[in-house]
């Protein structure tokens, strides 16, 4: 394998690296789930002080108060529905229950479904109420984030090797990527190939020993920042937004239908043995536009998909057919989850 070889390969990893940097908080954080809503037939009721009290007993929010203060019960629903690092334990839900005055599972079950029903009243339907609840986890995941950037900043994580900056590294791959030559690059940063190489190593081996994403999340931050391609804006509006938990301010740059025919184009190519760098050029794509649009495509269907989810699937559904038509007798690897 030649040089230059070598060098596209690194490419293809450098864009990979930041890729993952933008998929830990969505694969690791549990879903809200969706909610079906409850009609209760009142002609069953006889109006006795039995039938008040079993009313009473259907909707029971216990000391909750979702409408002034969803995000105690958003807790509440994280701990006692989940585990994991991001999910409750025997002491979180017992603290939970004692504060909150909850009896035991079959009282959280009612109270939980009548703080869902507040909500849905208040946003209108429950799929609004699963969106303002995976937004909620977001936020926590981005302070989760926050801090162990903090801690491995505090254990010497993030110190240059051999005067190269995380940051510097990330900018000088983006430009590689972004098709600068890389000999003027290095030259121009006073690095010689060799010293490259050992920065590149190290660089790669924190991240891969860093189980908590906080490297690479500051290399793809980085090297976004440094990107010169066509969406270069939409991926640094995408980290903007997603550091302060909002929605983004840019629309999406192309239908959602286009971005997953591209996504099957990129799975269908792989099975054929395809080239994903002559895949993507087929699509009109270079590897920086297609890793600066996965993200703020990304971070867009993580903000509207609970809300929009039926209209999303009717879409996907819509190109699978297409694509399987297209590459008969070929399965892809499209996981599209809703």
């Amino acid at each position: 394998m030649g040089l230059f070889d070598k060098l596209k390969d690194k490419v293809k990893g450098a864009a990979q690296n930041v890729q993952n940097a933008m998929q830990p908080q969505a694969q690791a954080q549990p879903q809200p789930a969706q909610h079906q809503e409850h009609h209760h037939d009142h002609d069953d009721h006889d109006g006795d002080d039995h039938g008040d009290h079993d009313h009473a007993e259907q909707f029971d929010m216990a000391g909750f108060d979702p409408v002034n203060d969803e995000q105690s019960f958003f807790n509440a629903v994280l701990h006692m529905e989940s585990e994991g690092q991001f999910g409750g334990t025997d002491e979180s839900r017992a603290e939970i229950c004692a504060r909150f005055g909850i009896r035991d599972h079959a009282h959280w079950l009612t109270v939980k479904e009548s703080c869902y029903a507040m909500l849905a009243r208040k946003y209108g339907s429950y799929e609004e109420v699963s969106q303002q609840e995976m937004n909620w986890r977001q936020g926590q995941m981005q302070r989760h984030m926050m801090g162990a950037q903090q801690a491995m900043a505090a254990k010497g994580g993030f110190e240059a090797v051999e005067g190269v900056s995380l940051e510097a590294w990330a900018a000088i791959n983006a430009s590689i990527i972004g098709g600068a030559n890389w000999e003027d690059l290095l030259k121009g940063a006073g690095i010689d190939k060799a010293r490259w190489d050992r920065v590149s190593a190290e660089w790669n081996a924190r991240m891969a020993r860093d189980t908590t994403f906080a490297i690479t999340t500051v290399y793809g931050n980085a090297f976004q920042a440094a990107s010169k391609g066509r969406y270069g804006d939409y991926a640094r509006e995408a980290a903007a937004a997603r550091a302060q938990n909002r929605e983004l301010a840019m629309d999406i740059p192309m239908s959602w239908e286009q971005y997953w025919e591209i996504l099957y184009e990129q799975s269908y190519g792989a099975k054929q043995g395809r080239d994903p760098v002559e895949v993507l050029k087929s699509c009109g794509l270079t590897i920086v536009d297609w890793t600066d649009l996965s993200t703020f495509m990304g971070y867009h269907f993580n903000r509207t998909a609970q809300r929009h989810w039926t209209e999303y699937e009717t879409i996907h559904k819509r190109v699978e057919a297409k694509m399987a038509a297209k590459y008969p007798g070929v399965k892809a690897d499209v996981d599209i989850a809703f």
